[in-house]
């Protein structure tokens, strides 16, 4: 999305991300027609799928993308961007088919995390609440030494990144290597985002999804990020259990129903009309100055697929009532090592289900395949 236009190679690490975890669709496709995931392994996935259509349910098939031409298809991609736009075209997808250019042009925009404060700013009009220190958009270096000096040790933000990678916090402000990201990035993206730091106490977020023109509310997803700031493990529950977890540090009756309700407006007339499919918005509970909890009702916004609605979707069609599960992403040194800790877990937790319901256990959520080195996986926590 940061790039902007057609032929992005993405990173070797970023490929293997993708082919890796490349058949996780298949626990949240749609389920009311013929799902064809698109694979770079076709052998390999086909005989993880039917393993898992014969324990869990599954119901998908792989296809490998010179498969896609002369045929009509409906894509949902885990989220929308000129080069992904290109390489089905490269791939002979009708341009019908696809979003045209504009659309991607008007999701660029609207993926831009200023949308962050746009949100907020909307919703200080319609809740009564104590809202976090206002961000800036910074076009300069010294606009955010000037922002730091207000909120020592803030944080900046590329426009557009992902997984943590366009995060920075400002612990010298002269420093020659801040100098230098922010700099670059302001060349780059044309601007830089500048947060207040706050001491946060949960990080959770709200899904949604927007079909015709209309925002509805997904569930709540609650999730742990590592110190690089990308995602690290979520909590695979009923949205009741999730809820009390958050209200039960939040002690503030009737927000999150309100903010849910006029998320969905806001988004609804901001963003729907442009996009169909699943959006988060991270949100952060966190200690205020006079020793209260507070809300960040949108530390950003991910126009896409997001981990938190994998999870939502997980708990709602595949876990057994009454369990709690983790999920998570984990990269291996080596493949040795990935097929180690799956030996490991799975000796020591092994997989139950009872009515094609996931009970107990270590299950990896994707196949493996020769040179894996990224792996998602479930984890059911005991009772």
């Amino acid at each position: 999305m940061a790039y902007g236009t057609e032929g992005y190679t993405a990173p070797p690490r970023a490929q293997l991300l993708r082919r890796d975890l490349q058949m996780l669709p298949a626990w949240y496709c749609t389920t009311d027609g013929v799902t064809n995931i698109l694979s770079q392994n076709v052998a390999d996935d086909t005989l993880w799928l039917q393993q898992m259509s014969t324990s869990i349910g599954l119901q998908a098939s792989p296809i490998a993308i010179n498969r896609l031409q002369c045929r009509h298809s409906s894509y949902h991609p885990w989220g929308w961007d000129f080069d992904l736009r290109g390489r089905l075209l490269n791939a002979c997808v009708a341009h019908d088919d696809l979003p045209q250019r504009q659309q991607i042009a008007t999701l660029h925009k609207l993926a831009h995390r200023r949308m962050s404060i746009t949100l907020l700013d909307r919703l200080g009009e319609v809740i009564d609440m104590e809202f976090p220190p206002r961000s800036i958009e910074a076009s300069s270096v010294e606009e955010i030494r000037h922002f730091n000096s207000l909120y020592p040790t803030c944080y900046i933000k590329a426009p557009w990144s992902g997984s943590g990678k366009g995060i920075y916090r400002v612990l010298d402000d002269n420093s020659r290597n801040f100098a230098t990201w922010a700099q670059g990035i302001i060349n780059r993206q044309g601007s830089i985002m500048c947060e207040a730091p706050l001491d946060k106490i949960m990080d959770f977020a709200m899904e949604f999804t927007c079909s015709g023109g209309i925002a509805s509310f997904l569930g709540y997803s609650i999730f742990t990020n590592d110190s690089h700031c990308s995602y690290d493990c979520g909590i695979i529950a009923p949205q009741c259990t999730l809820m009390q977890a958050i209200d039960t540090r939040l002690r503030q009756p009737g927000l999150l129903d309100a903010l849910q309700k006029n998320l969905c407006t806001i988004i609804t007339e901001l963003i729907a009309p442009h996009y169909n499919g699943y959006l988060g918005i991270d949100m952060m509970l966190y200690n205020g100055h006079d020793g209260s909890v507070r809300l960040n009702p949108c530390v950003e916004l991910n126009l896409r697929m997001t981990m938190g609605a994998v999870a939502v979707i997980i708990a709602d069609r595949h876990l057994a009532k009454g369990s709690t599960a983790t999920i998570g992403v984990s990269y291996y040194k080596s493949p040795q090592q990935l097929k180690a800790a799956i030996a490991s877990a799975s000796a020591s937790n092994p997989l139950r289900t009872a009515n094609g319901k996931i009970a107990s256990g270590f299950l990896p959520l994707v196949p493996t395949y020769p040179d894996s080195r990224f792996l998602a996986h479930l984890t059911v926590l005991p009772n």
